[in-house]
């Protein structure tokens, strides 16, 4: 096969399958981005690369080891204004994490502060029960920090017959807000 024929190859199936370096930004989330942050005028992406040392402050901290598809986040800021005269800042980092509970994938969406605390999250794609999608479930992650336990039944309350999809989602959200502070971490 000439050189050519194999880029005209090559460039086709990253066509069809998408780049296999990020995994959630194959198109511009927009639409995700402002549902999770929706007083943002704007939103700036980041794609990362965890360092081995980054990678194993993660892990540390999750007491598992980290998916090779979080090896290489995109991470959005929500940029914001406090008046029209005043200028653009940072004001939370959105990333997008996969879970598996009962139904498979779940995906989420979470916003975390400068603090590192979660201010947001949201469930996009998923075969659950919509009873994990519902504000009332989602709220009580709000304010919660990377350091919290996470855990259904101590300070999670799962919806009736969601035990496993509740877990995935606390873990995977957790996950996130590891990642991000160790991604941002004022060294």
């Amino acid at each position: 096969m000439n050189k050519f024929v194999a880029l005209v190859v090559l460039v086709f199936g990253f066509a069809i399958i998408g780049s296999p370096a990020f995994g959630h930004d194959l198109t511009w989330p927009g639409e995700k981005l402002k549902a999770l942050f929706p007083h943002a005028e704007s939103f700036e992406q980041k794609n990362l690369y965890v360092t081995d040392v980054q990678r194993m402050n993660i892990e540390k901290a999750l007491g598992v080891r980290l998916p090779e598809e979080d090896l290489k986040p995109s991470i959005y800021f929500a940029v914001v204004r406090s008046t029209p005269d005043t200028p653009p800042r940072k004001a939370g980092a959105i990333m997008f994490i996969d879970a598996h509970g009962d139904g498979g994938k779940i995906e989420i969406g979470i916003v975390v502060s400068g603090k590192g605390d979660l201010m947001n999250i949201l469930i996009f794609e998923n075969k659950e029960s919509s009873k994990i999608t519902q504000q009332a479930f989602l709220k009580q992650f709000e304010g919660k920090k990377a350091t919290d336990s996470f855990k259904t039944g101590s300070d999670i309350i799962a919806p009736a017959g969601t035990d496993k999809s509740t877990q995935a989602i606390a873990s995977g959200a957790r996950r996130g807000m590891i990642i991000i502070n160790e991604m941002f971490k004022k060294k």
